[in-house]
């Protein structure tokens, strides 16, 4: 009778004490299933409360069910949940022109008009040159886009000259000035919600778009109708640069503006990579695109003007020019957040000159799967297996971004996942933790979207995307069958299968 009596009282408390918690109101509640949270600890969750667009509380299934109160629900039915991507290298802006452009191996008389000028790109260097359309106007671009070739009238509205010149053009400023006037000539086509679609659709919160104009980026900063996160990165010309001086930092929430980036060198397929060696068939070592400018004076101005610095940098005498120089400028240790991209292959003795200032590597891991056992016959088979370092790069600062290269490169997280994992011969993969907040956090960080996008905590927003496949479980030749199901942006669904 006693026993009884006790345990009446207690399970009288207990209802009573039960019956006086208050749930809170949430306006989405994301449950049952495995959610990677990609925060400092790297924790794993069954469920979030979002409210605001914003995660409010993130834990065990009955914690947040039993706390929060919602009218929606999403039961993941014991599927994954991951931060929405980041891409951390692309020319976003650049699909605007691709969309009105040719591929050059595609390329037909009937294709062109005369009505506007034809963008055709990835033409092989050597054949530039000989090329000629006298009807047309027309912008040739080489496969790496360090060569352009115009006919007369349009290299005369570019560089409002009155004679004949040479069309062929090397010089990375005057590159800069023809695609700026052909960003101007194609504008109107100009549709954010076109980009928008894009990155949604592949699981993308944001991305960084390189190689942006003056001009481009006032309109994107006027209208300031983006709805994903989109840091604009200026081509390092001088005419970008006064500009960025004028204006200073742009930080809208949705757009920043405050970097500048300038290519070293270019790519292996072309032999523009700049080597410490040569290459095996010519007596070359690549080619040096930065000036004097580049190299020894715009670091030291982008560290007093507290800018983002980012140097292109394909082969190994280009990333150690790239370091070093960075290196002077900032000193120390800092959170300027400067970058390295490419760093396709880097000496072992140049690794280390990441760490002491903090300048954080970016890398285009799907490069690697094309390239790897395919440019040995250019560069020398001991050099192309030591290319694509993943991990030591990753070691220097524990930080490793990725990035699609789109539109030259696909927009697909998983590729890049799995390419960043493979392992085996010749091979240099990273764990798969450190893969996902490679596409996740890391690039966010690098355009200064850390506080708001790239992990799933209390506080910041509710960017994730909801995958058929768990990606830290599923073995490596799974990944490819990865897909996105789902993207929520700031808890608003902006992409579904169904």
């Amino acid at each position: 009778m006693v026993l009884l009596r006790s345990f009446i009282l207690f399970a009288g408390a207990t209802c009573l004490f039960l019956s006086c918690i208050k749930h809170k109101d949430a306006d989405l509640i994301v449950h049952n299933g495995t959610i990677y949270t990609c925060d400092m600890e790297f924790s794993s969750a069954q469920a979030m409360a979002i409210k605001d667009g914003r995660i409010v509380e993130i834990g065990p299934e009955h914690q947040i069910l039993n706390k929060y109160n919602s009218k929606k629900k999403l039961d993941l039915k014991k599927r994954t949940v991951v931060p929405a991507f980041f891409d951390a290298h692309s020319y976003l802006l650049a699909k605007t022109l691709k969309s009105n452009a040719i591929e050059y191996d595609n390329l037909t008389k009937e294709q062109l008009d005369n009505s506007k000028i034809n963008y055709i790109y990835n033409v092989p260097t050597g054949e530039l040159q000989n090329l000629d359309y006298p009807e047309f106007q027309f912008i040739l671009r080489s496969f790496s886009g360090n060569t352009i070739k115009l006919d007369q009238r349009t290299f005369k509205s570019v560089f409002k000259a009155s004679r004949n010149e040479n069309t062929l053009i090397l010089d990375k400023d005057s590159i800069s000035k023809v695609i700026d006037y052909l960003e101007k000539n194609q504008l109107e086509n100009f549709i954010i919600k076109d980009l928008t679609n894009e990155l949604f659709k592949n699981g993308y919160s944001g991305c960084t778009s390189f190689g942006v104009n003056s001009n481009t980026a006032e309109k994107i900063i006027e209208e300031n109708n983006s709805t994903f996160y989109h840091q604009l990165v200026l081509g390092a010309n001088p005419d970008n640069f006064q500009w960025l001086t004028k204006i200073g930092r742009i930080d809208s929430g949705s757009i920043h503006l405050k970097g500048l980036s300038y290519f070293i060198d270019g790519g292996f397929g072309a032999k523009e990579a700049l080597l410490k060696a040569p290459y095996v068939s010519d007596v070359t070592y690549g080619n040096l695109f930065a000036d004097s400018f580049a190299l020894y004076e715009l670091p030291e101005l982008c560290a007093s003007l507290n800018f983002q610095l980012i140097f292109h940098a394909y082969g190994d005498s280009a990333f150690a020019l790239a370091s070093t120089q960075m290196g002077k400028a900032l000193k120390s240790v800092n959170d300027n957040r400067w970058r390295i991209e490419h760093n396709q292959l880097v000496h072992q003795s140049d690794f280390e000159k990441l760490k002491p200032y903090s300048i954080l590597p970016s890398v285009q891991p799907t490069q690697a799967t094309m390239d790897k056992g395919k440019v040995g016959s250019i560069i020398g088979e001991n050099r192309d297996c030591s290319s694509y370092n993943f991990l030591e790069l990753y070691t220097q600062n524990q930080f490793l971004a990725s990035g699609s290269l789109f539109p030259i490169g696909e927009m697909n997280p998983f590729e890049q996942f799995k390419a960043l994992i493979k392992s085996g011969e010749c091979s240099y993969p990273i764990e798969k933790k450190y893969a996902l907040k490679a596409l996740t956090i890391w690039p966010a960080m690098l355009a200064f979207f850390d506080d708001k996008t790239g992990s799933l905590e209390a506080g910041k927003n509710a960017d994730f995307v909801v995958l058929n496949i768990d990606l830290m479980k599923a073995p490596i030749d799974k990944t490819s069958e990865t897909k996105v199901q789902r993207t929520y942006i700031k808890g608003k669904l902006g992409f579904s299968i169904n």
